[in-house]
């Protein structure tokens, strides 16, 4: 019997509901182009409220950020890189400023590591002295969905305003590349250890049994980051941002 009920009401509410009248009605003619600096770089976008209570809203993200991390013993300089479309849906419940947000970024964010010079190395399961070339890639995949909330945008009068949104991307599992492309080592808990000296050994010497050890615990490192960097899976937004309404 309720659940009949409420199937009547909604067969008495819907031509009100989903009427292109009743939306009409509602959609104010207000357009907003805005400019952006987020956690994922500058950004520009366009939004149009097509109702009172609801926005849709494009953007693209772009840019480097760089910022030193020690990962597991090693000072890496690490740089991400964005460059993403965003096609957004923003639901206003009190038809005001406040919303939330979802929808679906074409990229997520890549993150290049690399660690150079002579120095010790904490590689897998041995630390090592070298004047060694350490690269690593993350990469968190392709397209990735959205949701957040935020305050800002097309409700109210024409003319400049700010806008603040705060959310997360989530991401794919990573997967980490890392390589030592050049550089010669010695093993650090040997003595002596001079990584110029008969000690040492060209990390990517085929016929070397150190040098094989060396990429072995290479290997383990990778495995180590991978490990590491499933945090990135949830991938959070702050963006700030000025625009204008029309």
């Amino acid at each position: 019997m309720k659940k009949r009920s409420v199937l009547c009401a909604w067969i008495a509410l819907s031509p009100a509901i989903l009427s292109p009248a009743a939306w009409a009605d509602e959609a104010p003619a207000i357009g907003s182009f805005g400019a952006s600096v987020s956690s994922n770089g500058l950004g520009i976008d366009y939004a149009r409220a097509i109702h009172r209570k609801l926005d849709l809203r494009i953007g693209y993200d772009f840019g480097t950020l760089s910022r030193d991390s020690v990962e597991s013993g090693i000072d890496y300089d690490v740089e991400f890189k964005f460059s993403a479309v965003r096609l957004l849906a923003d639901l206003k419940p009190f038809g005001g400023g406040f919303r939330i947000s979802a929808g679906l970024y074409t990229g997520s964010p890549e993150l290049e590591l690399e660690a150079e010079g002579l120095a010790q190395y904490t590689l897998g399961e041995r630390a090592y002295i070298g004047d060694l070339q350490v690269l690593g890639d993350i990469d968190l995949g392709g397209a990735a969905p959205y949701f957040g909330i935020g305050w800002g945008g097309t409700a109210g009068t024409t003319g400049f305003g700010a806008s603040f949104d705060l959310g997360a991307l989530f991401t794919r599992s990573p997967e980490v590349q890392l390589s030592v492309p050049r550089g010669r080592a010695c093993d650090a808990s040997a003595s002596p250890c001079d990584p110029n000296g008969a000690s040492s050994f060209d990390v990517n010497d085929p016929n070397n049994s150190q040098a094989a050890t060396f990429r072995d615990n290479v290997m383990i490192e990778r495995q180590q980051l991978e490990d590491d960097a499933d945090d990135y899976r949830l991938w959070p937004v702050i963006r700030l941002g000025l625009h204008y309404r029309f």
